[in-house]
This record gives structure tokens, C-alpha cells and sequence, in this order.
């Protein structure tokens, strides 16, 4: 018996090696708090008019929602590991729809002026999105 269980121990040992390895060949994604720092949802208004929907499945991922002026519309959607959103919109009549899924997302997203339409999709590990629309806010 302990001569068939030794012929398995190198298959055991590689089997167990797999996850650490695909482990480390995950992506870090250093320096992506700086975006959201507090995992949770915030939302920030003022100004008339505004609509959103936010949505996160997961506990650890932050959503911070800035709405300033009139009549802007959001739709965010995150799950997945280290997922980090913001959105931010002033002017008038913008329309944000972000939705993120897999590990290490994050996406910025400001828009200010009228009438500014934002559509970002993240699927997958290690992805960055910035959309920055109309005027400066300078």
C-alpha cells in the first residue's frame, strides 16, 4: 500500500503546485486603490434631476458616484475581484452605463458639459479604463 501511495506523491505534488502558480501569474493591479479607497458604495449630488442605478456583488469593490448640475443618468454594475469605479458628471443630461466583471478592474470616468454619453465594459483581469469628456474642469 505505501509503495502505490509513493508512486502518487509526484502527481500530488504537481497537482497542488497548479493553483499557486496560476496564483502568481495572476496580474497585482498595484496602485488601483488610490481611485476608490473605502469599499462600498458613495454617492455625492447636488443639482436637480439626477437618476442612477449601482449595483455590487462584490463586498470588496468600490463605487463612488458624483452627480453635479442637472438631469444626469448612471448605471453601474461591478462584481469580480478588486473592482474600482468612479464616476463623475456635471454639466447637464450625461449618461454614464459601466459594467465591470473579473479581478483587478477599474474605470474613471468624468464627464462634464451637456448632452455626453459613456458606455464602458470590462470583462477579464487587469483592465484600466479612463473617459474624460467636454470641457476641463479647470
Amino acid at each position: 500500500m505505501r509503495a502505490t501511495f509513493a508512486g502518487y506523491l509526484p502527481f500530488l505534488a504537481a497537482a497542488l503546485a497548479v493553483p499557486a502558480a496560476a496564483q502568481a501569474a495572476s496580474p497585482t493591479c498595484d496602485g488601483e486603490s488610490s481611485m476608490a479607497p473605502q469599499p462600498g458604495i458613495t454617492v455625492v449630488r447636488s443639482g436637480s434631476g439626477h437618476s442612477a442605478t449601482l449595483t455590487r456583488t462584490d463586498e470588496d469593490g468600490a463605487i463612488h458616484l458624483e452627480q453635479h448640475g442637472r438631469d444626469h443618468a448612471a448605471l453601474a454594475v461591478q462584481s469580480g475581484d478588486g473592482s474600482k469605479l468612479v464616476i463623475e458628471q456635471s454639466g447637464a443630461s450625461a449618461q454614464a452605463q459601466v459594467t465591470q466583471g473579473g479581478a483587478c478592474n477599474a474605470t474613471e470616468l468624468a464627464q462634464s458639459g451637456e448632452n455626453n454619453r459613456a458606455v464602458v465594459s470590462q470583462s477579464g483581469s487587469g483592465n484600466r479604463v479612463v473617459v474624460r469628456q467636454g470641457p476641463s474642469k479647470e
